[in-house]
This record gives structure tokens, C-alpha cells and sequence, in this order.
């Protein structure tokens, strides 16, 4: 059988509800992805990532080939605090502020030229 290579080798945009609830079985989910030979992009809102390196210490996300963090903004302004947001705040600020980052995300992704993976 052979080896997988980075030109052949299967591109994984994983993107959570930015909710725990959400977030930590998709994370299960890239990391199973990754095992399998995926390369894995893990979308995560700023705030959530901010939360996810003070949870788990900030090289937490470091180490892993071929699976890489991005955030996109949740519309929502920045809070310092490590609380939960506002389930009812979130689900409007996302509806109206996260589809352009994502898609112009997904754009940087497919045109990053140095990037030898195509989603």
C-alpha cells in the first residue's frame, strides 16, 4: 500500500457551533480525521480559541503535523473574562457576522500558494 502524500492527501475544514457542547466532539472528530491521514483545519471563533490555549496552556495546539487552528470573529466585542456568552447574543451575532470571515477563510485556504492542499 502506498504512502500518502501531501499532494494527494484529503483537506478537512472542521467548523463548531461555538458552543463547548459542540466544540469538544468536533474536536474528537479532527483529531480522528487527522489519525486517519486527513490534513485538518479547526475553525474556532476568537474567543473560544482564547479560551480553548488558557484551558489547556498555551502550546497546547502546538506539536500536531498537519493540523492547524484558525479563528473567525463570532461578532460579538472581546471579553476578557472566561465566562460562557450569552447563548441568545451568540446564535444573532454569528447569523450576522460570521459568514464572510468563514468564507473568506475557505478562500485564503484554497488560495494560499504555498499550500500544497486544496479543499
Amino acid at each position: 500500500m502506498g504512502s500518502i502524500t501531501a499532494a494527494t492527501k484529503p483537506h478537512v475544514v472542521c467548523v463548531a457551533y461555538p458552543l463547548q457542547g459542540h466544540i469538544n466532539p468536533m474536536i474528537k472528530l479532527a483529531k480522528l480525521l487527522h489519525h486517519k491521514g486527513f490534513h485538518v483545519t479547526f475553525v474556532n471563533t476568537e474567543y473560544n480559541h482564547k479560551r480553548l490555549l488558557r484551558s489547556r496552556g498555551p502550546n497546547a495546539l502546538d506539536g500536531l503535523p498537519d493540523f492547524h487552528f484558525e479563528t473567525i470573529t463570532d461578532g460579538l466585542p472581546p471579553v476578557d473574562a472566561d465566562v460562557s456568552q450569552d447563548v441568545p447574543s451568540l446564535c444573532d451575532s454569528t447569523s450576522k457576522h460570521s459568514l464572510v470571515p468563514l468564507r473568506n477563510l475557505l478562500s485564503k485556504l484554497n488560495d494560499t500558494s504555498s499550500s500544497m492542499y486544496r479543499l
